[in-house]
């Protein structure tokens, strides 16, 4: 079986200034069983500004992207956004 490809682009799937949102979408992800990245986690709970706390995002390859994207759907309206493809 073969892995994915590891030229393979990352694309943004999902956009919160909500850590909470955050969090229900990786789960969303996860139960879907697709891969992931968010970029900066680690700094995720420091601050209260927009600079220390930007917008999370999360990233998946790009041949996964359209999937993720259908899964965020129903996420959008609650303080997400959903990146312009």
């Amino acid at each position: 079986m073969a892995g994915p490809d590891p030229n393979e682009e990352l694309v943004v799937v999902f956009e919160s200034a909500n850590p909470v949102a955050l969090d229900i979408a990786k789960s969303v992800l996860e139960d879907a069983e697709i891969q992931f990245v968010v970029p900066d986690e680690g700094r995720i709970g420091f601050g209260v500004t927009p600079i220390i706390n930007p917008v999370y995002r999360i990233e998946v390859l790009q041949s996964y992207a359209a999937e993720a994207r259908g899964l965020m759907k129903d996420l959008a309206g609650k303080g997400d956004s959903e990146p312009a493809e």
